[in-house]
């Protein structure tokens, strides 16, 4: 089994809405991660998913997504990005909705041929036009307890010696940082990874943190910072 990560895939079969409004180098990107997927991963292999998975907004609307992923190779695992308004409240509802060998994190994790995953959407540090510092706050204060939900779950289920994986949709860290009120629990469990997504721009890939820290891979896998690729773990290449 081989493990693989893409995160903002931000598809549009439900609404019509693509990425290519943001870009050409977005045209069709599907159609290339999509390539680029059944070129690598097999059935055995698992699949992050950090996050902004569609741009459907209700739960009903976003079957023909899962459709899509649902034929591609691989076990895939899904965490909430900030785009994905389809993602419905109730755990339940949302388990009922997956299609067999797709998996979500919410307010748990999940253990799958002993690789133990943790997750969370996570949350912008810094205030903008939208939100006031006292709203960062409480945002972050909220995900960071969704994340000890998510790690509580871990250590009541999993008596393995593997190290998790967190997956989170926003870097776990202010930028230029690489520390933080998240990074600090993925210390106390001794995470292998943490793979988030989030990112558009080349000045932002430039400025957030990825390598190695207190033991722990910090890899960002926005799919167009990945050239619509598939980022493969087991692999030395943690630099971004």
């Amino acid at each position: 089994m081989k493990l693989f990560a893409i995160a903002d895939l931000h598809l549009g079969f439900s609404t019509g809405k693509w990425m290519d409004r943001f870009g050409d180098h977005w045209k069709d990107h599907h159609e290339r991660v999509e390539a680029a997927w059944r070129d690598e991963i097999r059935d055995e292999d698992l699949v992050f998913l950090p996050g902004d998975f569609s741009w459907a907004m209700r739960a009903e609307e976003v079957a023909l997504e899962f459709e899509w992923l649902a034929k591609l190779p691989g076990r895939k695992v899904l965490v909430k990005g900030n785009h994905d308004y389809w993602w419905p409240k109730s755990r339940k509802k949302l388990q009922a909705m997956l299609p067999e060998g797709i998996y979500a994190i919410k307010k748990n994790a999940l253990v799958i041929d002993d690789v133990p995953i943790v997750g969370v959407r996570g949350g912008d540090f810094i205030p903008n036009g939208d939100h006031s510092q006292e709203q960062v706050d409480a945002n972050l204060a909220r995900e960071e307890s969704e994340l000890a939900r998510s790690i509580e779950d871990l250590e009541r289920s999993y008596s393995g010696s593997a190290a998790p994986i967190a997956l989170f949709h926003y870097p776990p860290f202010p930028m230029g940082a690489r520390k933080s009120r998240f990074t600090r629990r993925l210390d106390d469990i001794g995470c292998s990874w943490c793979l988030f997504g989030h990112l558009h721009n080349e000045s932002e890939w430039n400025q957030v943190f990825q390598g190695e820290s207190e033991g722990i891979r910090y890899k960002l896998v926005s799919c167009d910072s990945l050239g619509f690729r598939p980022f493969r773990l087991d692999t030395d290449d943690t630099a971004p």
